[in-house]
């Protein structure tokens, strides 16, 4: 029945692809490199594939990006983190989609301009005291300026008055302004609200809570749509730029414009520690108590915000199509499902005949898979335990994050305060520096851990120096307390297309294993070398210790699962034997061990 049953299916698919639903997208600004992900997915086929012809409609003025939604000029909108704002205030619409895990919006200041501190008595074009500018009005609270201690003009979206001096200061996108200031040679400054604890996400997909209840599978496959394309775009940014001034260039842009907002939406994006379109509900809950801190979300109002956040049905059944299946058969299409239905039933004849002769072998298969799942599910375990790890780092980078913000921020504060009173001190300002070195240093050592245990399995291109320094950090504090050296010191660019995090992990647990090793042999010299060869189809990255080796008794056996020469409370045995799957089964590498001089090497073959 399973094969009449698919072959029905078949047809209807046939007979229901025949027109595809059309929705609009309204987009939140004008077309450029912003809605590349858009683009690729409307015209690499992605929305066809999954029944939509997809209008994508440029921003406008005259109407807000939600009333457009609700009123049911779009069914689908593209629009900034006030969105949350909205829903708070009992606005019906659903969050399907997040791109941007920052905000691009930041302020260009004047060149002698070192803190917003000294924006005090200046003048500023463009900062709007509106919900869509609050991550800049929060940045200058840290610093004590509100907005009396400023004169703000009205922005012409153009930098002449910036460059002729006549503002002290500007609201920008790193995607768009940011090239022109460059291109014209004008010095400037920076200040980034996400450098100091205002992570806003932006560039967010958003529909009506009546599009998701009468049609969750379009939205969802919307959703997933967009989010290929988005991959899509971030791996072929110069064809997506070719494309863009093709198709979708109404502001003229040149290709280089287009190529430096790619480079500029690729770190707002963080696709290689967040997957592209991943929602945070903690970082929403944030940003909406900041809403409400500024006012503009009604206090009296209190709403969940797990009801903003798109589930997907796993069996959504969209009444619509059933209602205008009658009217989609044509007669001509009787005979066809006739045929059909008899092919159907020869074929389970058939598959019944076919059964009772395999019915003894694969009773006997059984047995052996059964024997190999109780061993999988051994593994499972462990792997299970891996991924909890995971879930727990990163709920503390979330943790970690603002109070590190805040520690620059303080660190900025005092040196400010320090520097208007006329304080020198060497030692105090040395200190602050090191300070500085150590926030920064925690912060991308959160980041290292984040992306190790990033569950997200897909292939990038990566360099491999880069890789073993990562696979280094995060083991280089159990290093440093059991006085164990690392050698490494290869400067070449080797750059390698495979699974990033599942190398990394590979690394680290060749490095726990010499870590132990050297605790067995006691030696005081305790020395790791690392090298890359490159060779005319592959790299090879050798780990060599120098703690004695391995007993060539048990050199075989090593990779084998749940071997180990640890205490049974002490390791599960299933370290080396996993990496070995990693490299051989997922990467089709290869992963040896031999002992050299004084010690065991590994060493792990990648194609090129």
């Amino acid at each position: 029945m399973r094969i009449f049953f698919l072959l029905s299916v078949l047809f209807l698919n046939t007979v229901f692809s025949q027109e595809l639903e059309k929705v609009r997208v309204q987009l939140q600004w004008k077309h450029q490199f912003e809605f590349a992900g858009f683009y690729a997915a409307k015209e690499l086929g992605y929305y066809q594939e999954v029944g939509l012809d997809v209008e994508l409609i440029e921003y406008r003025s005259d109407e807000g990006i939600v009333p457009i939604i609700l009123n049911k000029k779009a069914e689908y909108g593209v629009g900034y983190s006030s969105v949350i704002a909205d829903f708070c205030n009992g606005k019906p619409i659903v969050m399907l989609a997040n791109f941007f895990k920052h905000s691009p919006l930041v302020l260009v200041v004047q060149k002698e301009i070192t803190t917003p501190a000294d924006l005090k008595g200046k003048t500023i074009m463009g900062l709007s005291d509106g919900i869509d500018g609050i991550t800049l009005i929060n940045m200058l609270g840290k610093f004590g300026i509100d907005s009396n201690d400023y004169k703000n003009i009205p922005t012409d979206f153009k930098i002449e008055k910036f460059a002729k001096k006549e503002v002290d200061a500007m609201s920008v996108f790193t995607t768009n302004e940011i090239y022109e200031l460059a291109k014209e040679g004008i010095a400037y400054n920076v200040f980034n609200p996400s450098l100091f604890g205002q992570e806003y996400y932006d560039c967010n997909l958003f529909t009506s809570k009546e599009e998701v209840l009468a049609h969750p599978a379009r939205a969802n496959a919307l959703r997933q749509a967009t989010i290929r394309g988005w991959q899509y775009a971030m791996s072929h940014q110069e064809e997506l730029t070719e494309l863009i001034m093709k198709k979708y260039n109404t502001q003229a842009k040149t290709k280089e414009a287009l190529l430096f907002e790619a480079k500029q939406i690729e770190s707002v994006l963080l696709a290689n520690i967040y997957p592209i379109g991943s929602i945070d509900a903690q970082r929403l809950r944030m940003m909406a108590n900041e809403f409400k801190q500024a006012g503009f979300i009604n206090s009296n109002v209190e709403k969940d915000i797990s009801e903003f956040l798109f589930e997907p049905t796993l069996f959504s059944f969209d009444t619509s199509a059933a209602k205008s299946f009658v009217h989609l058969i044509d007669p001509s299409y009787i005979w066809q499902i006739i045929a059909l239905l008899a092919i159907g039933l020869v074929l389970v004849l058939w598959r019944n005949h076919i059964a009772k002769k395999l019915n003894v072998e694969l009773q006997e298969k059984m047995k052996v898979a059964l024997e190999e799942a109780r061993e999988k599910d051994k593994m499972l375990f462990h792997q299970n335990k891996l991924a909890s790890m995971g879930e727990m780092m990163q709920n503390i980078a979330h943790q970690w994050r603002q109070p590190l913000s805040e520690v620059n921020s303080a660190v900025l504060v005092i040196d400010d305060i320090l520097e208007s009173k006329g304080v020198k001190d060497e030692m105090l300002e040395e200190k602050l520096f090191e300070i500085e070195k150590l926030t920064n240093y925690m912060s991308k050592t959160i980041s290292d851990f984040k992306e190790f245990y990033s569950p997200g399995k897909y292939k990038k291109l990566f360099i491999l120096q880069e890789l073993i320094q990562e696979a280094l950090i995060i083991v280089q504090g159990t290093l440093k307390e059991k006085n164990i050296f690392v050698f490494f010191e290869d400067r070449r660019q080797f750059k390698c297309y495979s699974y990033k995090n599942e190398l990394q992990q590979v690394l680290v647990i060749i490095l726990n294993n010499a870590i132990e090793a050297f605790e067995k042999s006691r030696k005081k010299e305790k020395n790791i070398s690392i090298n890359i060869d490159e060779r005319s189809s592959e790299f090879v990255i050798s780990i060599c210790d120098e703690a004695g080796g391995i007993n060539e008794e048990i050199l075989e056996k090593i990779f084998e699962p749940y071997f180990t020469t640890k205490h049974m409370a002490q390791g599960t045995g299933l370290g080396l034997y996993i990496a070995k799957l990693i490299v051989e089964e997922s990467v089709k590498g290869t992963l040896e061990v031999k002992n050299v001089g004084q010690g065991a090497c590994f060493s792990i073959y990648l194609r090129k």
